[in-house]
């Protein structure tokens, strides 16, 4: 195949002339250049404890101009923000920064350059914590020589000191416990501002000094805690570097409540935990303490195991007929933590009664009363309120050492709904062990109380 290469030259001449009479004009959909912060976003809010902030300002358009970028303070611009945003910021004294460079150069192939703020922790400590302070700068250029992006050309650098606190105040109630059982309590310390550069160490320690002044300041009547009853774990806590929280912890030993069985202290309790110091200085501490209650209010109910009185109940007076309803009438009804229908005790019903009735329990573990709660049911009300309460804190029957807690005649008005009354205490003896005693009626024996027959629906009461 022949190729003719006079064509072939001539057509290269034509695309070549083609060529050279095409102008570059792709500059001409770029914008010129501009000069501007980052973003639109005016504030920066910066710890002081990070050392430095970095920040850029960015050269936009199509790359053909040199510039010089200008930094300035501008009190009229921190003024529009404080206007714009309801803050009162004021300037920050010169004295208590440094710009890395005030006068930014950009040749024509630059697009960022970077700017640092380093910061006198000192000096800025030493103003205090009444006013809070910006540094707002302004962004301009030499003769104007570039535009600046009117929405990009403030910054409001805003140094944070940090603070810490307790991040509860009043921590969720601790029930103390009668069963030589450690108790864990703990917290979370927090800090407002993250430090990325270095951990930061924070102190704290139990000050019983404080419960009085909390009682006067929330009305309440607190204790302050026995030497012993709560420790902590440690007696500082590191929040580390870039986190802004730290746990810590204690132990509540309740056997300080105690002297042998005899609890020494009734009546609810304070633990709190105080921020002593931190280990960097300017930290501010807002909610320095951490309240610990303890109440001594637990509920305390069965079911509890039935040792002694099991033929003291409608189920087994020799007389009852052998209904199979009368026969779920048995005594464990009167510990079984319930007073609802179905649930109360019933005595011996047709046959006389001798007195006192005696019961025993098992409470499954060692608990300490401070107020008991005998309940009436809805029928036969009033008939047994005269008690004797005893606890142990071994059980071997007829040699048991009982100790008597409560007695005495309890409240009564009729109301026709099984009813709790509060039944006081004498003595605030531990055990694991209860008797329960009900003396005598209190009403002839004769109609509804023939026999001295009567109901109960359940005892139980408050302690821990």
């Amino acid at each position: 195949m022949k190729i003719n290469m006079w064509k072939l030259l001539i057509a290269g001449l034509f695309a070549s002339a083609a060529l050279a009479g095409c102008e570059d004009n792709r500059n001409n959909f770029m914008v010129d250049d501009t000069l501007s912060f980052v973003n639109e976003e005016q504030y920066a809010g910066v710890s002081v404890y990070n050392g430095k902030y970095e920040f850029a300002i960015l050269k936009n358009g199509k790359g053909q101009q040199s510039a010089k970028a200008l930094l300035s303070v501008s009190e009229t611009a921190l003024a529009e923000y404080n206007a714009a945003n309801g803050t009162n910021y004021a300037v920050l004294p010169a004295n208590c920064y440094k710009l890395s460079s005030s006068t930014i150069g950009f040749s024509d192939g630059d697009t960022r350059k970077f700017v640092e703020v380093t910061w006198d922790d000192a000096a800025i400590f030493a103003l205090g914590e009444g006013t809070e302070y910006a540094i707002p700068l302004e962004l301009t250029t030499v003769n104007d020589a570039l535009a600046v992006d009117a929405n990009r050309n403030v910054k409001i650098i805003n140094p944070k000191r940090a603070s810490i606190g307790m991040e509860k105040e009043l921590a969720t109630p601790f029930h103390p416990t009668a069963t030589h059982e450690e108790i864990t309590f703990d917290g979370n310390i927090v800090l407002d501002n993250a430090i990325t550069t270095m951990d930061l160490t924070v102190n704290y320690a139990i000050d019983n000094s404080l419960v009085e002044a909390y009682n006067q300041a929330n009305g309440t009547n607190y204790l302050a805690a026995p030497e012993g009853f709560a420790r902590l774990d440690a007696a500082s806590s590191q929040i580390a570097a870039g986190e802004t929280t730290a746990k810590f912890s204690g132990k509540i030993n309740s056997d300080k409540l105690f002297t042998g069985s005899n609890l020494d202290i009734v009546g609810d309790l304070l633990v709190p935990v105080r921020i002593t110091s931190a280990s960097l200085d300017g930290i501010t501490v807002t909610t320095e303490v951490m309240y610990v209650p303890f109440s001594m209010d637990k509920e305390l109910k069965g079911p509890w195991k039935l040792l002694e009185g099991e033929d003291n109940c409608y189920a087994k007076d020799p007389n009852n007929g052998g209904a199979a309803w009368i026969m779920q009438y048995t005594a464990d009804k009167l510990f079984d933590g319930e007073i609802t229908a179905g649930h109360e005790w019933i005595s011996w019903f047709a046959t006389q009664i001798e007195f006192p009735i005696t019961f025993v329990v098992d409470m499954g573990q060692r608990q300490v009363f401070t107020k008991f709660r005998i309940s009436d049911y809805s029928t036969h009300q009033g008939n047994y309120r005269d008690y004797e309460i005893y606890t142990a804190e071994e059980y071997s029957g007829a040699s048991t050492q009982w100790n008597l807690v409560a007695s005495g005649k309890r409240d009564f008005n009729w109301t026709g709904v099984p009813t709790p009354y509060d039944y006081a205490v004498q003595k605030t003896i531990a055990g694991r062990y209860l008797k329960f005693v009900i003396v005598k009626p209190e009403y002839a024996q004769t109609g509804d109380y023939l026999y001295g027959r009567g109901k109960l629906a359940d005892v139980q009461g408050l302690g821990f």
